[in-house]
């Protein structure tokens, strides 16, 4: 539970981090006619090494070697994107939902998702380090 509270409080770094940029780009609208679209898959593919690095150095204490982490949590965020990324698309241009509630939509359905997956995959338990200030 505490590595829970730890990755969520981390996470709220995460977000704020991906909402500017996410922001940033939908303004700039980097992908023609699809501005919400763009913006999400592109701000999401640089958060998710951002956030990987972040969890890396402060979250998890796993001795498990970085490239070797970093392609795993690549594979997991590869695979979530490309399901919000669709989402995105459907909700905001087939529906016609509000951008910024698709974003906070897939970024709270995911975010719990993504923990358990980070955590197993990208971080796997049978590397932690023991730290006896814990």
């Amino acid at each position: 539970m505490r590595e829970f509270v730890k990755f969520s409080l981390i996470g709220v770094i995460n977000t704020a981090f991906a909402w500017v940029l996410y922001e940033i780009l939908y303004t700039f609208d980097v992908w023609n006619g699809h501005a919400a679209v763009g913006a999400w898959f592109v701000s999401c593919a640089l958060g998710m090494v951002e956030s990987h690095y972040v969890h890396y150095k402060l979250t998890f204490n796993s001795s498990f070697p970085y490239p070797r982490s970093l392609y795993r949590a690549v594979v997991v965020y590869a695979s979530q994107l490309l399901i919000t990324t669709w989402i995105t698309y459907m909700m905001v241009e087939g529906y016609g939902v509000h951008h910024r509630l698709v974003w906070l939509l897939n970024t709270c359905v995911f975010g719990f998702l993504n923990f358990v997956l980070i955590r197993w995959i990208a971080f796997p338990p049978a590397y932690d380090v023991n730290v006896s200030s814990q």
